[in-house]
Formats: C-alpha cells, structure tokens, sequence
C-alpha cells in the first residue's frame, strides 16, 4: 500500500458504530417486531404464545430506548419511519415490515405513538390489540384510542393523529430528494415484489406481474429523469437476498443502457420486465444448487445451463403480463448465449444474439461480478469488474453495447471507493455528464465527525480553487479492505 493511502487509512473509522447507528438498528428491529404482533393479533387472541415471545422481545428494544433517551416515540410521515426523531432506513430485509406498519397505521390515521417510560408485557399487548381493533378510515382513532387506553389505566401511552399532506400521490417532483426518496421505495419495492413472483412461482400460484410492470414503469421513469440515482441505488448488494437483489439492479443497469440507446417508454418498460425476469428460470432450481459454496459437478452445472429454458416456459404462462412482446421472451432465452454463441443453451443452428439479450448479458455480468456471493465473499470492485469485461469483449459482451454501458457507469463506477490528492477518501456518486470529464465525477467524500457520526458531504470534482482543481482522484481502493460499507452511503 502507498504511502497516502496508509496514512488515509490509519485515520478511518469504521462506519455505522455511533449512537444513531445503534438506535438505527433498534429502530429496524423493533419495526419488525411490531409487524409480527400486528399480524399476529389478527388471527390469534391475546393469550397465544408465539404473541408472547414477539412482545418480551419488542419491550426489551421499547425499555432500552426509554433507558438511553429518556422516551419513545416512534412516528410515520409521508412514507418514513421515525423513532425518536431519527429516520430509520429501509434494508432489503426489513422493507416488508416497514411496508406493512406504514399500510396498517395509515389505514387507521395514526401518526405516532410514545411511550413516556418503561412498559410491561400487559400494557404493550393491550396497545396492540386496541390499535388493530380500530375501525379504518375513522378520524377520531387516535382520540379513540388514547381514551380506549386510560380506560385500561394505561397512562404511559400517548398516541397522535396521522399528518395528511395534500396532493401526495400526484405532485411534481422538483428536488433531487423527491427523486431519491421515490427511487428508494421503487427499488426496495420492487425487490420485494420479485421475491414474491418468484416464491408464487415456486408454490405454483398466480403471480401478481401486474404489479411489476406498474413498477418498471415507475423506474423508467426515475431512469429518464435522472439515471444516476437509480445507479446509485444498484450499488446496493444484498448477500442474503441475491437473486432477487440482483434481479432489480440487472433491470436497472439495462435500462439505463436503453436509454442511451434512444428506446421508446414502451420499448423501455418492455427492457425492464424482462431483465427483472430474466433469472425467473432459476426458481426451478433446487435451492440448495443455487446457494452451493462450491464448484457445481457436470451433472449440477448441465440443470443450471437449462434455466434460460425454464425461464422462457416461466413467462409464457404469466398471463397477467398480457400480450407478451416476443422479444422479451427471446431475450430471456438469449441472456447466457455470449456474442459468438459459446454460452449457452446450446443452438441447432446459429443465430444472431438478440438485442435484449446482449444487454441483459452486460448489465448481469457486471453486476454478478461486483457482488459478494457464498462461493466468492469479496467481489470485484467495479473498476476491476470492467476491466475483465473490456478483456472479453467480442466473445462474451457486444463491443458498442459494452462502450456505451462504460459510458454510463463511467470511468470511475457509481459507487467506487477512491482516494483523493487531499487525502480524503470518497465515494463515486454521479458521472459528470460532460465526457470531457469523464475523470471528474462527483463525489461523496466520508468521514465522521468526533460524535461519531457519519459526514456525507457531496463535492464536484471540476471545481477550481486559484487555477488548480480543488481535488483528484489518484485511485480507486477497495471498499472491504477499508471495513467501508458503501451502500450505506444510497440510502
């Protein structure tokens, strides 16, 4: 290692260990623990013990907020979850809770609830039966329910009205954070939506697409307006959710080659359903093939080749898709075939790999090579994933579709780690749109602060101080060797 990198690095402090990195994690904790009582009060009574287990546990994450705050107070606004204050962020595993608590409180107009010191296990399972029990849609819930709880001799607990903000579903994004927010929601929901085709699939029930397609849609879209935030969030690389991860960011890096390529809405929307489906074959597989940390045998890796097949079968019995385009369900079958046809399935006789296929095999490439798999726990950095690429172009990647997709990611990838001449570190945030400087993205530059807490400050490359430029980039560094999780920085 170099002499300012060293230095740089013995300055770093691991990411996410502060105060609000631990009630960030109590917070998503708790969230999935009130998802679970709320269903679970559904179809049981108050007595059962699974309903139990689910309330010692969130009053151990209620007492020791209380403990270390003072109060809590957990509160929806807009779309978000606060606790104390603090905005909880979505993960991967946790956006179903967060999607159900948002649905459920909304439903009965309630915004927030405190509790004002330490709770038992009565007092939270009475809470939550009398909240499930409120009639949706009525007004004076939360004056219903706080009478409902004194009645109870329950005083600790002070529940407040939902907030309405006017025009919510049809206002015009104006801020890049309207679009950053949206895009969030979009790609976390989206993931979830594939996870749920996918498992319907696999239990042979109807699986609900038109939901997919109303998200695709959605994404192109955010992918037409600004790109790069929907690249930013393809950063995101989920261990334990994969295939379904993978899926979106697939989608994602697609389209945005779709764009570049002058695609229609329609055409777009048509690119972005198939490369969410394009592992669709996969959910034939047997689980534990897929997840095998070790090198498949000829017998293990001759099923996996077929799943281009299977996925092909896969979409032609959606129905809900409707008039299904051809070229989608080509460009399923084409995805693993490589320029010269030396992937796979094997053809009878040659032909031309279709054009959704050769992007669907850049943009899953890229993203299988950037992304921490059981068999391979430290991936590639972008830098080096592009580098293999460019080495294989004309047998594996189409060579124009390669350049233009360069293009979009940029000389230095969204979401590089690099290493500025002002020993900062920083992280690849934007491509300038300009190729002129195609070397001077913007960046967030990382750091904490002496609390602890993480400073993101977004800087632009090309600005200038006295002549000279402010900061360069002297190279690229990889991420898991600095401990720098850099989805954090997305979201």
């Amino acid at each position: 290692m170099d002499e300012l990198a060293l230095q740089t690095s013995k300055r770093m402090i691991k990411p996410g260990e502060g105060m609000d990195a631990d009630l960030s994690r109590l917070g998503n904790n708790l969230v999935t623990k009130f998802h679970v009582l709320m269903k679970i009060s559904q179809i049981y009574d108050s007595k059962n013990v699974a309903l139990s287990q689910f309330i010692k546990e969130s009053l151990e994450t209620i007492n020791s907020v209380i403990q270390k705050e003072g109060s809590f107070s957990l509160k929806i606004l807009k779309d978000d979850i606060f606790l104390n204050d603090q905005r909880l962020r979505y993960s991967v595993e946790g956006f179903t809770s967060f999607k159900y608590l948002l649905t459920q409180w909304k439903k009965r107009l309630i915004g927030e609830v405190v509790f004002k010191g330490r709770a038992d296990e009565r007092i939270l399972r009475e809470f939550v039966y009398a909240l499930m029990n409120l009639e949706e849609g009525r007004e004076e819930n939360a004056t219903l329910l706080n009478e409902e709880l004194s009645s109870r001799g329950i005083s600790i607990i002070e529940v407040n009205p939902l907030e309405v903000f006017e025009a919510e579903d049809g206002m015009v994004l104006t801020r890049r954070e309207d679009f950053r927010e949206v895009a969030q929601k979009v790609f976390f929901e989206t993931i979830g939506t594939v996870k749920e085709v996918i498992r319907n699939i696999q239990g042979k029930q109807s699986a609900d697409v038109r939901r997919l397609k109303r998200l695709a849609q959605k994404a192109v879209q955010l992918v037409i307006e600004d790109e790069s935030i929907l690249l930013g969030m393809a950063s995101i690389k989920n261990y334990d959710e994969y295939t379904f991860n993978h899926s979106v960011n697939v989608s994602i890096y697609s389209l945005t080659i779709g764009k570049r390529l002058g695609f229609s809405r329609g055409m777009l929307t048509e690119l972005g359903i198939t490369a969410l489906l394009h592992d669709i074959g996969k959910s034939k597989i047997p689980r534990e093939l897929l997840n095998k940390p070790a090198a498949l045998d000829e017998e293990e890796w001759g099923l996996m080749k077929k799943h281009p097949l299977m996925g092909v079968e896969a979409i032609l019995n959606l129905k809900q898709l409707g008039e299904i385009n051809p070229r989608m369900v080509i460009g399923v079958f084409d995805h693993h075939l490589k320029s010269n046809l030396s992937g796979y399935p094997k053809l009878f006789r040659k032909k031309r790999v279709s054009l959704f296929g050769r992007i669907i095999q850049i943009a899953d490439s890229y993203d299988a090579m950037t992304t921490p798999r059981i068999y391979k726990k430290i991936p590639y950095t972008p830098e080096q994933a592009l580098a293999i690429m460019m080495k294989e172009r004309g047998v594996h990647f189409d060579p124009l579709l390669l350049k233009i997709f360069i293009g979009v990611v940029g000389v230095y990838p969204i979401g590089s780690l690099v290493l500025l001449n002002t020993h900062e570190l920083g992280i690849v945030y934007k491509p300038h749109p300009d190729p002129r400087w195609a070397d001077r993205p913007k960046v967030i530059i990382i750091d904490q602060n002496e609390k602890r807490e993480i400073r993101k400050e977004v800087v632009d490359l090309t600005e200038m101080d006295g002549g000279h430029f402010k900061r360069s980039i002297v190279k690229t560094l990889d991420p898991y060797y600095y401990h720098i999780d850099i989805t954090k920085y997305f979201l």
